[in-house]
């Protein structure tokens, strides 16, 4: 009974977040993958307006718009995912070295900052200036860190891998529960 209860309040306990190192290649990857599925969701909006352009271009002057079925050609079609392309190959990198510190931690997320040798579990609040104003987790002691006194810090993330682990062993624990109660 004694380790069923050591165990469960470890469960209970335990978070399925975990603070990781603040990588910027990382971060680059993530800021332009986020780019690009907005700029996609663009050209596929501008790619129906050329489609719908060149129908209307296409079509006879006497037919209805609404009841027109005038198919594109191969060529044109071509030509339009050729130009597509180049708009996503002119697309301009992000250099790691131009990320800011004021653009990476965000207002009401949580972080472990490492400020002048000390380390601190923070909840950010807001930035004024070069200075961020946040909350020490747990309590409601509000610090001000400048931009430059902050020489590390870890991002709170998710953690799928320990979420499933924790899923696991707790439908372990109710089949097991479950079992003694019918024995």
């Amino acid at each position: 009974m004694k380790t069923t209860s050591i165990i469960l309040s470890i469960l209970l306990l335990s978070s399925c977040y975990t603070y990781q190192t603040f990588d910027p290649e990382e971060y680059v990857a993530e800021m332009t993958k986020n780019t690009n599925h907005s700029a996609n969701s663009n050209e596929r909006s501008r790619s129906k307006a050329n489609i719908s352009d060149l129908r209307r271009a296409r079509q006879n002057p006497n037919q209805n718009a609404a009841s027109s079925s005038v198919e594109i050609s191969k060529e044109e079609v071509e030509a339009l995912k050729t130009k597509q392309q180049a708009n996503i190959e002119d697309k301009v990198a992000i250099d790691p070295s131009t990320i800011k510190l004021t653009d990476v931690i965000k207002t009401d997320q949580f972080y472990k900052v490492d400020s002048q040798g000390k380390e601190y579990t923070i909840e950010a609040k807001q930035w004024k200036a070069d200075t961020l104003y946040a909350v020490v987790k747990g309590t409601e002691k509000e610090l001000k860190f400048h931009k430059n006194d902050i020489s590390s810090f870890k991002i709170r993330k998710f953690s799928k891998g320990k979420s499933d682990a924790l899923t696991v062993v707790a439908y372990a624990m109710g089949g097991v529960a479950a079992f003694l109660l019918l024995k």
